[in-house]
């Protein structure tokens, strides 16, 4: 009988440690899914990361999606990207925006000549005017952007090419101290969305995890 009631108690005391266990790593595992999981009605924040098979770019994308509309696919919400790439060692920083209904086209590597094709595409420019809003709101930045056929926004860093004088690099040192960006068509015209609102902290957060998009 004391050796029935002592393998009895052994039982439990298995039974609870297994139990114990399943339910620390069932924990675990919730944390890791909460950072992409967001609470109802927050933004929705992507990581990619991948190196590019043609041209050996190292990459890493972080697209943070609006939820305007619950019943609406997250391709058709505003959407804020942030791109990172490295380049021998050389690192760039692109930004990206779309105010809504634009696909994600993923990531495009940057243009090639050859003899056949010896001249970049030229894309339309945009002004677009940005502010950055946290415990207190900067002055409004207009700065253009190229208009890609995928129908999203791309910032034009500063260079020969480009009437911008500042990189998209440059802007973060505004976005890491007011993580509000709020941004609208400069001249607007008939047709043109209205302003949109990014709360752009989960993606600043990430960022400070990537050292690919280290100053």
């Amino acid at each position: 009988m004391a050796i029935r009631s002592l393998i009895d108690k052994k039982t439990q005391v298995l039974t609870w440690l297994l139990f114990a266990f399943v339910a620390t790593s069932t924990t675990l595992f919730a944390q890791r899914d909460a950072t992409i999981q967001p609470e109802a009605g927050k933004p929705i924040l992507q990581r990619v990361e991948a190196t590019d098979l043609e041209s050996g770019i190292h990459y890493v994308r972080l697209l943070l999606s609006l939820r305007t509309n619950e019943d609406a696919a997250q391709t058709a919400q505003p959407r804020f990207t942030v791109e990172c790439q490295d380049i021998k060692g050389k690192r760039e920083m692109l930004w990206f925006v779309s105010f809504g209904g634009v696909e994600d086209p993923g990531f495009v590597p940057p243009f090639r000549a050859t003899q056949a094709n010896p001249y970049p595409p030229h894309y339309p420019g945009v002004n677009l005017k940005m502010t950055f809003e946290g415990y207190i709101k900067s002055n409004p930045f207009t700065r253009s952007w190229s208009l890609l056929p995928s129908g999203q926004l791309r910032y034009r860093n500063g260079g020969a090419d480009s009437p911008d004088m500042e990189s998209a690099r440059w802007f973060l040192r505004f976005l890491s101290s007011l993580p509000g960006l709020r941004i609208v068509h400069a001249k607007p015209l008939k047709g043109d969305p209205g302003e949109i609102f990014f709360p752009t902290q989960p993606l600043l957060d990430e960022l400070k995890k990537t050292p690919i998009c280290s100053p």
